[in-house]
């Protein structure tokens, strides 16, 4: 797992969605920064279903300190 070893959690909808990103990166998160991070060994459970569903490593941009379907322009 490298050094993804922090644990987060959100919900979107119904859906939890789970998995390991870097102190660096929880970070950048916490502070409300807009950040790409990669989320690793992500987990998605949905709550009228109960079963996990493993996706992988999912690639994110957080602004704000949520999860968004944005990604900002680049300069």
């Amino acid at each position: 797992m490298s050094d993804a070893t922090e644990f987060v959690s959100f919900t979107l909808g119904n859906v939890t969605v789970s998995g390991f990103v870097t102190a660096g990166e929880l970070s950048q998160m916490h502070s409300g920064e807009v950040v790409d991070v990669l989320l690793r060994h992500v987990i998605a459970v949905h709550g009228d279903v109960g079963e996990e569903v493993p996706l992988g490593d999912v690639a994110c941009t957080f602004i704000g300190g949520e999860p968004s379907p944005f990604v900002p322009p680049r300069s």
